[in-house]
């Protein structure tokens, strides 16, 4: 009898052990993932959210882009310029959040950063938690400049600071009002401009002759081209006159109608001269002497093939589609001129300028500054190099060249009174129906760079006439 209930209770002992252990695990240790989980807690979540007082989303000087106004116990997110909601992005109980809003979540509620003992206070006191203020990297009077100078075309702009890699402005139409998103979602995800997409990180755009500046600085890196270097051209003329060269590529026709002659059917220039008229046939040389290797590793070096390491989502520019496609000398010639099968996003090309301003270092892009806490900073972004592209004596040419483009040749649209700027356009082919994308990448002021900047302005035409005039306004109000 003795035998049968010290069994029994032993029994007991180790139910209840079991049952503790349990309840421990579920209940403390996975208590977050049972807590969190939306499929379980869905209303409970829903009416917790509500009552949050998200912090704020701030530009770098203070300005209010975000903030939460509570009435009756419910919070509603108030966003003071829509334009910038590929930036701030959107806080919905219905589609959830975006951009800094998801990036950031974790600070703007109240989870990370929270002195508990306050939060404990106002949760007795049954006052609505409150989140801590995100600052931005943004200048909202240099956005506001970029947003009036693209206007209502599509496209992107990205200028950014050299040497530390802020995003001072990010414009990428169309845009949409996430002040309005529930009432506007059907409509947004219909609409063929697709506004939803954030252009300057995740549009993919063939760079045009922008993509000269990588194989240049290749070029010079490498030895096989010098800045003295001289390119000769036998020059033809087209039923109106206008002078053209034209250069076989493994039976494909290379042309450059960009210059004109320096001497009856004949045309000599510097590797300067070439940059600055963007000579097709010239970079397509330049390229053949790299070959494949080298000329992909160049452009990997100032980041294609790697996702940017911003804060928001973003996409990874790309050299071809496939590792055999520059295998061929017609790939590698276009390529090195621009088209080909490159993809590239506003930021990448602003990171390429950014690159030759800060002494071939390509900065860390980066959107939020601080993130503030009523006990005070509680997150501060420091500014680290990404990738060394190339040496700084190879920036330096190249820069040197960038300006002479802007002082003589196709971009300078984009000069300044009294500033050296230094630039390069590309009027990018797409399809062979379709006006050329529209593009302009540099910096200023050559010197003491403050401001690099990238602009696309989608089937626009000419970069030096429709792309430079915005990036010059973008970069007088940086400035300014």
């Amino acid at each position: 009898m003795n035998k049968s209930i010290q069994n029994l209770a032993t029994t007991i002992v180790v139910g209840f052990v079991i049952v503790a252990v349990t309840l421990g695990y579920w209940q403390v240790v996975r208590a977050s993932d049972l807590t969190s989980d939306f499929r379980l807690n869905r209303y409970r979540l829903l009416e917790q959210e509500k009552r949050i007082a998200r912090g704020r989303i701030l530009d770098r000087s203070g300005g209010e882009l975000a903030w939460t106004e509570m009435k009756d116990g419910v919070g509603t997110r108030v966003y003071s310029q829509p334009y910038l909601s590929h930036v701030t992005g959107f806080h919905s109980l219905m589609f959830g959040n975006t951009n800094v809003e998801q990036s950031f979540d974790a600070y703007l509620r109240g989870d990370v950063g929270v002195d508990p003992i306050s939060a404990l206070v106002s949760g007795a006191l049954g006052q609505p938690p409150k989140g801590a203020d995100v600052v931005l990297t943004i200048d909202s009077e240099i956005q506001r400049a970029a947003e009036e100078a693209l206007g209502p075309a599509k496209g992107a702009v990205v200028a950014v600071e050299p040497r530390t890699g802020s995003v001072l402005a990010m414009v990428s139409h169309p845009y949409f009002d996430p002040n309005r998103l529930e009432k506007d979602w059907d409509k947004l995800k219909e609409d063929p401009g697709d506004p939803l997409l954030n252009r300057a990180t995740q549009g993919l755009y063939v760079p045009g002759s922008t993509f000269k500046t990588i194989t240049l600085a290749a070029a010079l890196e490498e030895g096989v081209a010098s800045p003295d270097e001289v390119f000769e051209f036998d020059m033809s003329t087209d039923n109106e006159g206008k002078p053209y060269h034209v250069e076989m590529v493994g039976g494909f026709p290379v042309v450059c109608a960009n210059h004109g002659m320096t001497s009856p059917g004949k045309a000599v220039m510097t590797l300067s001269d070439v940059y600055a008229a963007s000579c097709n046939v010239a970079f397509a040389r330049l390229g053949l002497r790299l070959g494949p290797d080298r000329l992909a590793e160049y452009a990997k070096r100032f980041g294609f093939e790697s996702t940017p390491p911003i804060e928001i989502p973003s996409e990874a520019s790309h050299i071809a589609s496939s590792p055999t496609f520059l295998q061929d000398r017609v790939a590698v010639a276009s390529t090195a001129f621009g088209q080909g099968e490159l993809l590239a996003t506003p930021l990448q090309l602003a990171l390429v300028a950014a690159a030759i301003a800060n002494e071939g270092t390509v900065p860390t892009p980066h959107i939020v500054q601080e993130v503030r806490a009523a006990r005070g900073l509680i997150f501060v972004s420091q500014p680290k190099p990404w990738k060394q592209a190339v040496s700084p004596e190879t920036a330096r040419i190249v820069k040197d060249m960038m300006v002479a483009g802007v002082r003589q040749g196709w971009a300078s649209p984009a000069s300044i009174e009294g500033v050296d700027v230094a630039g390069k356009t590309g009027t990018a082919e797409v399809r062979a129906d379709e006006t050329p994308h529209a593009w302009f990448i540099g910096f200023a002021p050559a010197n003491d760079p403050k401001i690099a900047v990238a602009v696309i302005k989608e089937n626009a035409g000419a970069g030096g006439t429709q792309a430079g005039p915005i990036a010059k306004k973008v970069m007088e109000a940086a400035l300014r």
